[in-house]
């Protein structure tokens, strides 16, 4: 997801570069107020999606923080990082419930981990659930449990609630990067 993450950063930073050079050769930037705007919460939402590629290469940039909205951006940037690869998220542009703030950035980046994993081996776009329940968030998705790698695959389990083809994977403040 880095890659992708980065190119949004450096798309942003092209565009404060040219008001900057605006500015400079004396243009009125009245007018501009909606596109800086816009970049500033977007700008503001990379750094949370900064925060936690980093904290998934091992620097804690964001300590205890949490965005009650921050599975929505994480999603966003998870599908495209996933059509990168040729695949793709089904409606991905769906509600998702709150970011527990027991669950932090980690479980924001376990969530993305699991999406993205799932999603390299269906050819169809991945369908998926994302819900909260007592402890944190459950993922669901229709992909073969093998799917995942490493700590997710652990706590893979069959979803005969959904049927044949979806596992879960739930995620718990106990998570670590």
């Amino acid at each position: 997801m880095l890659p992708v993450l980065l190119h949004e950063l450096n798309n942003h930073t092209q565009y404060l570069s040219a008001l900057g050079a605006l500015e400079l050769a004396g243009e009125s930037l009245l007018g501009r107020g909606e596109g800086l705007a816009r970049t500033g919460r977007e700008v503001e939402e990379l750094g949370w999606l900064l925060g936690i590629c980093a904290g998934g290469l091992g620097t804690d940039l964001l300590r205890d923080r949490s965005e009650r909205r921050g599975l929505a951006p994480l999603v966003r940037l998870t599908r495209k990082a996933v059509r990168r690869a040729g695949r793709d998220l089904e409606h991905a542009d769906r509600s998702l419930p709150d970011l527990d703030p027991r669950l932090g950035w980690r479980g924001a980046l376990e969530v993305g981990s699991v999406l993205f994993a799932a999603s390299r081996t269906v050819l169809s776009p991945l369908a998926f659930e994302i819900e909260s329940d007592e402890v944190g968030l459950v993922v669901a998705c229709r992909a073969p449990v093998e799917a995942l790698v490493g700590a997710p695959a652990a706590r893979a389990e069959p979803d005969s609630a959904r049927g044949a083809g979806w596992f879960l994977v739930r995620v718990h403040p106990q998570i670590s990067p």
